[in-house]
This record gives structure tokens, C-alpha cells and sequence, in this order.
């Protein structure tokens, strides 16, 4: 894999990160009662759906024949398992979050929140599962995808995207708690909501010079279209037609694409990316698995104190305190044996030694599996 696209997928996996980061800081500071706040949330949700470009572009990307022999293996042990780890984690917290606060059955909470969020993907990483679903489709539809015409099978993706997403949009929930599920949640899980983002990856990796060139030839559109995409996604929210602050809008669909296509023209455009979008780049796995953590516990902290302090510099407080401390959580299990299978491996980086000595196809497989998402 050449440098430049290396420094390309570093950019853009550590500004989707921040901006899942700073979406997730905003809610704790401000809740839902600042409406201006609220609209730059609603642009700020574009960050998860990037993860889906990002790692289905690696894939179609470093492995334009066939999957290397221990894909699966690997994806397993240091995705999979990071998912069940902190999926039990995050169980037993609110189980016992529950049992102080309600006196409920301690275990039998545990057991309940446990067995959504594993199997149906009951906290914030359902991203993980999603990752999951296009692997498989990657694996089973690859040699199909090879010969069909790339705008006929993105047309239709975006089209079966839109539909699925405007019905949990506009459609309202079926009368009973299953239904009330569905509609709050578990929409989010299937692969329909995110179809036409992992066939925008494929194409855009597998024809990466094409990809390129139609960046550089529609630059001015591509600079454009954020702002008009944008500016949509908030009126829509702003006059109520869809109220939800989500990455499973119809309308983000359309922000979010605009958005990656910006990210990836600035970055073919820096001659080196600034070492601190590497540097998160490199821990963006376990700050997505880990800052949801530290933001409740200093949510608590305030709380308890009774702190007086200004919304905003309690959203600076949240944001770069639950970034440096998620950073030194996965920094030091990474150096206990075994601590990686919780918060995934650390990235390698641009100009780390290891990735100076690695060969080119070489170099494709560390990048292919070191970023799960």
C-alpha cells in the first residue's frame, strides 16, 4: 500500500474519531436543551458511518484478489473479543448502576443487559457488528461485485439505504415494546442502513486512480457540497422533520459522503499528515471502545461536586480528558500481556520502526488489521 493513501486513512479514521468524541462530550455537557449545540451535533454524527468507508476502503484497497488466509482469525481475536470483553464490561456497570439506584437483583440485571448487548448489539459497540456484516458480504460477494457496474450496484445501495432508513425515519414504531425496540435501537444493526457506504468503499478503493481523479476533477463540488449537504441535514432538524440527532438520518446519507470525499481531497493534498492525527489514528480503536467510560465518571464527578462551571469548558473538560485518558488505558494494556485482546492493538504508525522495515504487500497487511473499524 503507497505511503500517500496510508496518510490519507490516517486523517480521516482520526477526524471521524474526534468527531464521535466531541458528539458524545456535547450530550454530556449540554444534554438536549441548547438548540445550536443540538444542530452541531447533528453534523458531528457523521463520524460512525465514516468508520464503514474506512474500513471497507482498506480491504478493497490492500486486497484487490482475494482475503489473505487468516482474515477471519485475526478479526476475531481483535475485534470480536474486544466487543464480548467490553460488551460484558459495560453490562456489569449498568447492572450495578441499576442495582444501587432501584435495588434490583444485581445478577439477574447483569444477565439481562448482557445478553442484549452481545447479541443484539445493545451499546455503543453495535459498530462492531456492523464492521462484521460487511466483512461477510465482502467475503461472499467480492467476485460478484468485481464484474457488475460499479454506478448500477451504488445506485442501488443508495437507494435500498435511503428506503430502509426513511421508514424507521417517518414511519412510527409499531404499538408494543418490540416494536418501541426496534425503532429506538435495533434498526441500527442490519446492514441496510449502511449499504451504500461500504459499495462507495469498495469501488472507490478497488479503482483507486479513478477515485483520485474524480476528486481532483470535481474539486470545487466536493469542497461545496459539506456546506449544502449540511445545511439540509439542519433544516430538517431545525424545523422538525427529523428530529433525531443520529447517524441513521435519511439525510445523513448524503452529509456524510460529502464529508468523506472532503476529508480524502484535503488529505492527497498535505504533503505529510500532522503527527498528532497519526498519533490518534493509531489509538482511535480503543478510544471508541473506552471514552463512553471515562465521560460518565466525570459526568459523576461534576455532579457530586456540585461544579458551577460554564457548558463549554465542561464539553473541553470531557473531550480531551476522556481522549488522554482513554489513550493511557489502551497504552498500558497493550503492554500487559494479553490487555490488547480487551481494547484491540495499537496502530502502527507512519514513521514507527516497524512499519519502516515492512515491504510494501507486507505493509498492506498490518494496515488491513491494525485500525478494526
Amino acid at each position: 500500500m503507497p505511503k500517500k493513501l496510508i496518510n490519507e486513512i490516517f486523517l480521516m479514521r482520526s477526524i471521524s474519531c474526534l468527531s464521535i468524541l466531541l458528539l458524545h462530550s456535547l450530550a454530556r455537557a449540554y444534554a438536549d436543551e441548547n438548540n445550536t449545540v443540538n444542530l452541531v451535533r447533528v453534523l458531528l454524527t457523521f463520524g460512525t458511518p465514516a468508520f464503514i468507508f474506512i474500513s471497507e476502503f482498506i480491504l478493497s484497497r490492500s486486497y484487490p484478489q482475494e482475503l489473505p488466509s487468516n482474515f477471519w482469525s485475526k478479526r476475531l481475536k481483535f475485534i470480536m473479543v474486544p466487543y464480548v470483553l467490553f460488551g460484558t464490561f459495560y453490562a456489569f456497570l449498568k447492572a450495578f448502576e441499576q442495582s444501587i439506584s432501584s435495588g434490583s437483583d444485581l445478577m439477574g440485571s447483569f444477565i439481562n443487559f448482557l445478553w442484549r448487548h452481545l447479541l443484539l448489539g445493545d451499546y455503543h459497540g453495535y459498530f462492531i457488528l456492523v464492521i462484521f456484516q460487511f466483512y461477510l458480504l465482502h467475503y461472499f460477494f467480492d467476485k460478484f461485485l468485481k464484474k457488475w457496474n460499479p454506478a448500477s450496484v451504488m445506485g442501488s445501495a443508495l437507494l435500498i439505504n435511503l428506503i430502509y432508513l426513511g421508514f424507521f425515519n417517518f414511519v412510527k414504531p409499531y404499538p408494543s415494546e418490540i416494536g418501541a425496540y426496534i425503532w429506538d435501537k435495533f434498526y441500527w444493526i442490519p446492514f441496510f442502513g449502511w449499504l451504500f457506504y461500504f459499495t462507495l468503499a469498495y469501488y472507490c478503493g478497488r479503482n483507486f486512480s479513478s477515485f483520485i481523479n474524480f476528486l481532483n476533477k470535481y474539486s470545487k463540488w466536493v469542497i461545496v457540497s459539506p456546506l449544502l449537504c449540511g445545511g439540509m441535514c439542519l433544516f430538517l432538524y431545525d424545523s422538525h422533520l427529523i428530529s433525531s440527532i443520529s447517524s441513521k438520518r435519511v439525510d445523513m446519507v448524503f452529509f456524510t459522503t460529502s464529508m468523506i470525499l472532503l476529508i480524502y481531497y484535503i488529505a492527497t493534498k498535505l504533503p505529510k499528515v500532522p503527527k498528532i492525527f497519526v498519533w490518534i489514528s493509531q489509538y482511535s480503536f480503543g478510544i471508541y471502545l473506552i471514552h463512553p467510560v471515562f465521560l460518565a465518571l466525570m459526568y459523576v464527578f461534576f455532579n457530586r461536586l456540585s461544579l458551577d462551571m460554564n457548558p463549554l469548558f465542561q464539553t473541553i473538560f470531557y473531550f480531551i480528558g476522556s481522549l488522554l485518558l482513554s489513550i493511557v488505558v489502551t497504552f498500558v494494556l497493550n503492554k500487559i500481556p494479553y490487555g490488547y485482546y480487551f481494547v484491540g492493538k495499537i496502530g502502527i504508525g507512519l514513521n514507527s520502526k516497524k512499519s519502516r522495515n515492512l515491504k510494501d504487500s507486507d505493509l498492506k497487511t498490518v494496515h488491513g488489521r491494525s485500525k478494526y473499524i
